[in-house]
């Protein structure tokens, strides 16, 4: 039986790519080599590595053993700013009503504490 195509939008890739370069960066601060790594978080050698290519997704608890293991709080290894683009929220909105769809683009350009973040018009 074959496995369906796993397809993952663009911004998503970019996504993980920037996950997985913070967990790089952080092993390799520690020194930590991807053996020794997939030995504190259960997985195989292997696993991290195509963790680390971007090639395998893994679960959210992954991340918090993965950062208990590199002793780093687990936001760190998340970006510091992820926004869709403007192009994927109008999309999205397209059949919305104007007024919502107005609401909707506000509050995506605020940040997480509901301040503007000062590039709105």
């Amino acid at each position: 039986m074959a496995t369906k195509p796993t397809h993952i939008p663009q911004d998503h890739r970019q996504f993980y790519a920037e996950v997985v370069r913070l967990i790089q960066k952080a092993r390799k601060a520690r020194s930590m080599t991807q053996g020794a790594l997939a030995d504190h978080i259960s997985l195989t050698r292997t696993s991290v590595t195509n963790i680390e290519r971007g090639e395998q997704k893994f679960l959210l608890h992954t991340l918090l053993d993965i950062a208990q293991a590199l002793r780093v709080p687990p936001d760190s290894l998340l970006p510091e700013h992820y926004e869709p683009q403007k192009e994927q929220i109008d999309a999205v909105l397209k059949n919305t009503p104007a007024s919502v769809a107005n609401w909707i683009k506000t509050a995506v350009a605020k940040d997480g504490k509901g301040q503007d973040d000062g590039n709105t018009a």
